[in-house]
């Protein structure tokens, strides 16, 4: 029993060494804000560049400490920054936007299009090295760009105070949770009611869906009490334009049930008055539509049918990383997993290369691929290969039958994907 009592104190005293070195090396480094880079993303199919605009000082970093080198790389952008003597790797963080999808869409191929995008990075004590790479379908890489940003110098807007906040859950400390933050768009101050309960609504989808209800201990929720000036939400397609708190609209990249936030600077100025990891937009609209892409936002409806399946669908898309398994409803993207590129996103492959991703989960003797088996058969739940995902119906394959991920099925992860949202929501609780 003593032996028992003592390894358990040098593995107390181990962890606590390293936290202690996680959390020097942050204060090394950083100071405890957030600098966020608000750039434009110009560009097509064939060409792209990164402008800066403006940067932005928000007084507190709400980020993990102890794991700022993302062990993630989900997305299609890599922003690293360096110590520029050493080279060091200081921090980086992996994310995905609508300008990469929009390369892929049928204007894409010869229209220019400028999109804001913005990152949050801790606030250097020094001037640091800062690279943004994008990485195309085929994970060719690309920098758009390597510079010097000094803190010291930098022209920077203060974050401003403007709107109360919700809270919703509370798992933990910001830097010991993953902080999820609700914003609503197009509720009027008529609509403050709605407002209120929809927040407390979408709170719970989110807190009863696995795997968000076994972990709850690492997340928080909190909302933004923000009005707009009209109620609802533009629909081009309608001849409707609505003028809301962040003009969200339907028919993002000329799909009607696409529904997207074009104005991020601003999106991100709302979410400062909050903690937060990750954003999704609450749209008051009874038209079905949703959208969300991994590190960037997510956006659901909040009248209908399945807001509850919407909801917690795109936040797979958010926080995991995962992609879309279904192949049969219309989209806009084309080309978008290349034959012989193996999909960076932990639920589909094309085989290229599927010893690094759930092939450890397929049961011995399962054929590969996997024949589909009808509703109520023994090996319905199976894990296994399954032709048809990520909008094609051959050469991509999903981990099951069945998901959240592939049908209109609220609380239904296969266990492909409740185990990558798993690994974020433990990234962010470190």
């Amino acid at each position: 029993m003593e032996l028992r009592k003592n390894n358990i104190a040098i593995l107390f005293l181990l962890l606590c060494g390293i936290m202690y070195a996680n959390a020097q090396h942050f204060n090394d480094y950083f100071v405890d804000k957030t600098l966020r880079i608000n750039y434009l993303h110009i560009g097509n199919k064939d060409v792209e560049q990164l402008e800066f605009h403006h940067f932005t000082e928000v007084n507190y970093w709400n980020g993990t400490r102890s794991q700022l080198v993302e062990p993630y790389h989900y997305g299609d952008i890599l922003i690293e920054v360096l110590d520029p003597a050493t080279q060091k790797t200081l921090f980086s963080r992996s994310y995905s936007c609508l300008f990469s999808e929009y390369r892929t869409t049928e204007r894409g191929e010869t229209e220019i299009a400028r999109m804001e995008e913005c990152v949050n990075i801790p606030m250097p004590k020094q001037p640091v090295r800062v690279r943004f790479t994008s990485f195309d379908r085929k994970r060719v890489p690309t920098v758009l760009k390597d510079t010097v940003l000094d803190p010291a110098s930098l022209p920077m807007e203060k974050a401003k105070k403007e709107y109360t906040v919700m809270n919703l859950h509370k798992g933990n400390s910001p830097q010991k949770a993953i902080d999820i933050l609700f914003i609503p768009d197009g509720y009027a101050k008529s609509d403050a009611k709605t407002l209120r309960y929809d927040m407390k609504r979408f709170a719970k989808y989110v807190m009863n869906c696995t795997p968000y209800k076994e972990n709850r201990r690492h997340v928080n929720i909190r909302a933004i009490t923000g009005f707009s000036e009209q109620s609802g939400i533009t629909q081009p397609q309608n001849d409707i334009y609505v003028n809301t708190l962040l003009n969200c609209t339907y028919n993002a990249l000329d799909l009607d049930r696409y529904l997207m936030c074009p104005g991020v600077w601003n999106l991100h100025d709302v979410a400062d008055d909050a903690p937060y990891d990750v954003i999704i937009i609450i749209c008051n609209s009874e038209k079905y539509g949703g959208g969300g892409i991994y590190n960037f936002y997510c956006t659901v409806y909040n009248h209908g049918q399945y807001p509850d399946y919407v909801v917690v669908h795109e936040m797979g898309h958010l926080i995991g990383g995962l992609a879309d398994e279904y192949y049969t409803s219309e989209v806009s993207v084309q080309d978008f997993y290349p034959e012989g590129v193996e999909p960076t996103e932990p639920n589909l492959t094309t085989l290229v290369d599927f010893d690094s991703k759930w092939a450890d989960k397929v049961p011995s003797g399962t054929p590969i691929p996997t024949p589909p088996v009808s509703k109520g058969h023994p090996d319905y739940d199976r894990v296994g290969v399954y032709e048809g995902g990520g909008y094609v119906a051959k050469g991509v394959y999903r981990p099951t039958l069945h998901c959240t991920m592939n049908s209109i099925s609220y609380n239904d992860f296969c266990p492909v994907c409740r185990e990558a949202l798993e690994k974020v929501i433990q990234y962010y609780s470190k």
